[in-house]
């Protein structure tokens, strides 16, 4: 079975009257993923339309799994966050970036995620704060049974421009 859902309401109520005894396999952008021959027998949800990216007034980027890594590293350029700009060169998505706990240029979704919110198989939605993930090297240690929805990533006031310049250095670099 194949899911994409509009609206992270649309998620937990397929979630919440899922009855097939079935694996669920969240997929984002796909890009270290490979499917056997034979398919995978279960339920896919793909993210593809969850993907909005959000600031609050305390500059804090809250954005939806499904947004690939690079969209949010330019969103923060754009809004004047330092710090999220390794981003630009991991070719994913949020949400695969949390579980393998991605980075590139000496950075990892560790040092700049505050929370994560999740849904559990039967569409309880639950917030997890950064400091209770045990992080480790391409790793999240959070169950396979949690499904990512959206993440809050801390930021630090700079100049656009500079931040400009050093997303291009590494898009170089990459």
């Amino acid at each position: 079975y194949y899911f994409q859902p509009s609206s992270e309401k649309d998620l937990i109520s397929f979630l919440k009257d899922y009855e097939l005894d079935l694996p669920i396999y969240p997929l984002g952008a796909g890009s270290n993923i490979i499917i056997r021959d034979h398919g995978f027998y279960g339920v896919i949800i793909h993210f593809n339309k969850l993907k909005d990216i959000f600031i609050d007034k305390k500059g804090i980027i809250t954005t939806y799994c499904g947004a690939m890594d690079a969209d949010v590293a330019r969103f923060a350029r754009n809004h004047s966050r330092t710090g999220l700009e390794f981003l630009i060169g991991i070719p994913g998505t949020i949400g695969g970036g949390i579980k393998m706990n991605a980075g590139c240029f000496g950075r990892e979704f560790k040092d700049i995620l505050i929370s994560i919110q999740a849904v559990n198989k039967s569409g309880k939605v639950l917030t997890i704060p950064a400091k209770d993930i045990d992080f480790k090297y391409r790793d999240s240690g959070l169950s396979d049974e949690l499904i990512f929805l959206s993440a809050s990533f801390k930021g630090f006031k700079k100049e656009k421009s500079q931040i400009k310049s050093e997303v291009r250095k590494l898009i170089e670099k990459k």
